[in-house]
């Protein structure tokens, strides 16, 4: 029986780095990993643009100005959010109407908002001395032409694709998704939909796990439910061979007569990386490797499977593509509701951490109490040996947002 870490090593070590790229359009990158260095090709923004309504200035032509000693001078035009400012220069002793947004004439410095004025068309008494450059926004006040602006390898959010797309970039080279296959194992397993016969449970798991792929970017090539027959796995996993990057399994995996997961392996020819690990719920979990391909054994109690499929599947994604923001997070915290007596091997109970503060789910440290998992965020980690109460100081993962 190994470490959770050691396990997370030799997973990493089994798995090759994505590096197929793809190019898509930006409405369609949210959640995916850059495949390159990405520098602006344009300075944001391009042109001197008033952050104001207001009149474009010299600061310089109104020293002194102010509510008892009103400056005036000459408008010389107007322009709005839009229009072309080619051929405008801004001359001394001249102003020019300019709204949010809009281009600044060459020359100017400063823009005085109107509230500031008298807000006259042809001419403009000024009750205020502006400081040189309010409310005046330079080229590349935003983003400097050649300026970089995402790594590779970084996970695009919205604001990321917002920042994308105020530099004209309308589409962006990512990495290719995870290809994941999902095989939920046992006879006793009914599809959804279908009325229960007696001592049937529905296929609840697989779901949790797809769910969770999908929402962070991967790809569920197939799932689907295997009997519990090594025979009929092998035949299931070879028929996606070269299609996925990573089978999930769930179920078979422990010492019961039905537990045929590592038989099916064999007939595979596939090369264990490990079976059981020092965790509880879970314990059993088992990993393998074939051809180019992982076969991740999870347990098949839907709660110890969410709990394996946690602690190894962000961090394997996570290398995959280079990129932490896959990872669970590793924060501390204080108990302040719930408590766990000591036990003998590692354990790691579902929570909820807000603000340093950590509310153990009500009967969580039960593998058969599943729904409480809803209203959870992290995993806490329970030492050997340690007893977990109100006031304890914790180690949680935080799974990925």
């Amino acid at each position: 029986m190994i470490e959770v870490e050691a396990a997370q090593g030799l997973l990493r070590q089994a798995l090759a780095k994505q590096t197929k790229t793809e190019m898509l359009p930006l409405l369609n990158a949210s959640g995916r990993v850059t495949a390159e260095a990405i520098t602006a090709p344009v300075a944001v923004p391009s042109f001197p643009r008033s952050g104001m309504d207001g009149y474009a200035v010299y600061a310089a032509d109104l020293v002194g100005a102010s509510q008892a000693t009103p400056v005036s001078l000459p408008v010389a035009g107007t322009l709005y959010a839009g229009d072309d400012p080619t051929g405008l220069t801004g001359k001394r002793q001249t102003a020019y109407r300019v709204m949010t947004g809009a281009a600044i004439p060459t020359g100017f410095d400063t823009v005085v908002k109107q509230e500031l004025t008298d807000q006259g068309s042809q001419c403009v008494a000024f009750y205020t001395t502006p400081v040189a450059g309010s409310n005046y926004g330079a080229i590349g006040e935003d983003i400097q032409l050649g300026q970089a602006i995402l790594p590779a390898n970084f996970r695009l959010t919205s604001a990321a694709l917002g920042i994308l797309a105020s530099l004209g970039i309308k589409e962006v080279s990512v990495l290719k998704k995870i290809r994941v296959g999902l095989i939920a194992t046992g006879s006793e397993l009914a599809p959804l939909g279908q009325s229960l016969l007696p001592g049937q449970i529905y296929n609840s798991t697989s779901y949790t796990v797809a769910a969770a792929i999908t929402q962070f970017g991967g790809e569920v090539v197939f799932q689907t439910v295997c009997p519990d027959d090594p025979i009929a796995f092998q035949k299931i996993v070879q028929s996606y061979a070269g299609q996925v990057d990573l089978v999930i399994t769930t179920g078979g995996v422990s010492v019961g007569e039905k537990d045929f997961i590592p038989q099916g392996l064999a007939l595979l020819g596939a090369e264990e990386l490990f079976h059981y690990v020092n965790l509880k719920p879970g314990t059993p979990v088992m990993a393998a490797k074939w051809q180019e391909s992982i076969i991740l054994s999870l347990s098949g109690n839907p709660f110890a499977a969410f709990v394996n499929f946690q602690l190894f599947y962000w961090d394997l994604v996570a290398h995959f593509y280079h990129c932490e923001a896959f990872a669970l997070k590793e924060k501390w915290g204080t108990i302040v509701s719930g408590e766990m007596e000591a036990g003998r091997i590692r354990r790691f109970i579902r929570a909820t951490y807000t603000d340093g503060r950590i509310q153990i789910a009500p009967r969580g440290h039960r593998s058969a109490i599943f729904h409480t998992t809803i209203a959870t965020n992290c995993l806490v980690e329970q030492p050997v040996g340690e007893k977990i109460q109100p006031g304890s100081i914790v180690k949680i993962y935080l799974w990925p947002e």
